[in-house]
């Protein structure tokens, strides 16, 4: 995520009073906050200037409403996490399921956006990343070193399975393989979990030289793809993960962001890095196209109906460009309240967005 990456430097948010909401005619207007940075040592984000400068708004927006895009229309706004959202995924069904450094994981239905299921202590710390297996199974991993595998039950997900000491630092992502699991941590290692006789056991474990933090797994292709401060750098996996050879690095894609890889389509993917993006050629194995975007990026979205591509990182504002050479065409100012973390694809051209001020926000494109 371009972040600070050390346990001490995570920028988390501790909310000290319950967080007050007041509505006007043009959109939510929040007061400001006081925190605490006793909890886990973590980082205060002060957002009284974000607040401030939407407060101070109120009046002009009258006029000017800072929350309008021309591409992209508000339905729904989601708030039941009580900190920084990491990650989102959508289950085969269409529900949707969020992590968040509160220690949660919540389950809502995909016509109302209700919650269906919240999953208290889930991880004994930040949860960063969720994949998805099928509508009965998913996968999590936190800044807790440990990976949890998750299993529905009649009606309710319940912990299927723990690994312990996953990683010696920070766990950034872990993706399904099959049956077995990739993980990535600030350990600089990735490793491959084998499925055998119900438990997970180390497979294989790959070691580069600068924090990992992200990953793209093209099954069809047998490819991993992994994002970091040393750049993007491709693998090729045999054997169902039992052996994985290296095939290039691409040191001018710097990435280091969550959620920083996405798929474009069958040869095209972008990497989010510290102030640009990177298009690369996934057979050509090549940079393809570099945009500026002044910012450490986070989340990236890409609508195929609309040509329509979202980002979001270090800041408020999503960026957006449209067409097949990503034309640059507004930036949607204070689509937030925090930085933004990431974005998911949904069906019938929606799309999520999730950030640190605790949200989710449904968005249609226009």
């Amino acid at each position: 995520m371009g972040q600070n990456t050390s346990k001490t430097n995570k920028k988390k948010i501790n909310s000290q009073n319950e967080k007050k909401e007041e509505t006007n005619n043009n959109n939510n207007n929040y007061n400001n906050n006081n925190y605490n940075n006793e909890d886990k040592n973590k980082k205060i984000i002060n957002l009284k200037n974000e607040n401030s400068k939407i407060s101070n708004n109120n009046n002009s927006n009258q006029q000017n409403n800072t929350f309008e895009s021309k591409y992209l229309k508000k339905i729904k706004v989601i708030k039941q996490h009580s900190d920084w959202i990491k990650s989102v995924k959508i289950f085969p069904s269409g529900n949707i399921i969020s992590v968040s450094d509160d220690e949660t994981i919540n389950i809502y239905n995909k016509n109302t956006y209700e919650l269906i299921q919240k999953i208290k202590n889930a991880h004994l710390d930040d949860i960063i990343y969720i994949d998805i297996k099928d509508e009965n199974n998913f996968v999590t991993c936190s800044y807790d070193k440990t990976i949890k595998t998750w299993i529905k039950k009649i009606d309710k997900f319940e912990l299927n399975y723990k690994i312990e000491k996953a990683h010696n630092n920070d766990i950034y992502c872990v993706l399904y393989y099959n049956e077995n699991l990739i993980s990535c941590s600030q350990d600089n290692s990735i490793k491959i979990w084998e499925y055998v006789n119900f438990k997970y056991q180390l497979l294989t474990k790959i070691i580069e030289s600068n924090d990992i933090n992200s990953m793209l797994l093209l099954k069809d292709k047998n490819i991993l793809i992994s994002s970091g401060y040393d750049g993007t750098t491709f693998y090729k996996i045999y054997e169902n993960g039992l052996n994985i050879n290296f095939i290039c690095n691409l040191k001018e894609a710097f990435g280091g962001c969550w959620n920083g890889i996405y798929r474009i389509n069958d040869n095209k993917i972008i990497v989010g890095g510290e102030k640009y993006l990177y298009i690369i050629l996934i057979n050509e194995k090549k940079i393809f196209q570099e945009i500026k975007i002044n910012f450490r990026c986070n989340g990236i979205c890409y609508n195929e109906n609309k040509k329509i591509l979202l980002v979001g990182g270090w800041g408020n504002d999503i960026l957006i460009y449209k067409g097949d050479n990503f034309e640059f065409v507004e930036r949607f100012e204070n689509a937030h309240f925090n930085y933004i973390i990431g974005f998911c694809k949904m069906e019938n051209n929606l799309v999520l967005s999730f950030s640190g001020d605790w949200r989710i926000i449904i968005w249609s494109i226009k």
